[in-house]
């Protein structure tokens, strides 16, 4: 009696279960590895992403104070130039408040 593995039925299934172990084994590896570069990819493009936020919210910021100090500085001059016209305005205002709080 000869081993011939086409004759052989135990041996055939027993190559064919080793054969596929073995190929589950290298695609394990091979999701693994493939997992690892995903994360990587997807790590440095957050960085990248959290870096160009608040580079963006950082510009943000600095272009509102400079507006806001041009708009301080024209409501300054404005009132310098026009003193009883900012009186009566904030006379008004407070009238106006003050009746909308009796309501």
């Amino acid at each position: 009696m000869s081993l011939d593995i086409k004759t052989n039925p135990k041996i055939t299934a027993a190559t064919d279960i080793d054969a596929v172990s073995h190929q589950l084994a290298a695609l394990r590896a091979d999701m693994s590895r493939l997992a690892e570069t995903v994360s990587g990819i997807a790590g440095r493009r957050g960085s990248r992403i959290a870096a160009d936020i608040a580079d963006g919210l950082d510009e943000a910021k600095h272009y509102a104070q400079s507006k806001s100090r041009s708009a301080e500085a024209q409501l300054e001059d404005s009132v310098v130039a026009h003193p009883f016209m900012t009186i009566g305005l904030a006379a008004g205002a407070g009238f106006l408040v003050g009746a909308l709080s009796r309501r």
